[in-house]
């Protein structure tokens, strides 16, 4: 796996062999640093897509706690449509902790994406672990 950038708050990696990009939340970002870390990922993504081909897209959130309202809308009506639909990721696992309002939230979210995005056939699932959700990109048949 290669590393990517690993900043204090947050890190991202390239799993060549598995096609996925994959990012890990270290601790609570900043608003600022929240947004940003997500656009520089999904730079990435975007940048490796053209040498790679399709990737799938996982991040680590079992450090993230609550995110602000304005956050909240920020990926409601700016993220969501960047990553899904401009970005065309088919495939986003969650590693979610141990809080139950964390699970909530994230299943909360997947359930509307899917809804939402019905017809861009997205793949969404939540995990409490990595190989889990590597088990579950190697089980999909996207590409």
């Amino acid at each position: 796996m290669k590393e990517l950038f690993n900043e204090e708050y947050l890190e991202c990696h390239f799993d060549k062999s598995s096609s996925i990009v994959y990012h890990i939340w270290k601790r609570d970002p900043t608003s600022e640093q929240f947004r940003s870390g997500l656009l520089r990922v999904y730079n990435l993504y975007g940048e490796l897509s053209k040498d790679h081909g399709y990737l799938h897209w996982l991040a680590d959130t079992q450090h993230l706690t609550v995110v602000s309202l304005e956050d909240q809308k920020w990926l409601d009506e700016t993220w969501n449509e960047l990553l899904f639909v401009e970005g065309g990721v088919k495939s986003h696992a969650v590693i979610v902790g141990d809080d139950v309002f964390a699970k909530y939230a994230m299943n909360k979210f997947k359930i509307a994406m899917q809804e939402k995005y019905a017809d861009q056939e997205i793949q969404l699932e939540t995990f409490t672990d990595e190989q889990s959700a590597y088990d579950w990109f190697a089980s999909l048949s996207i590409s």
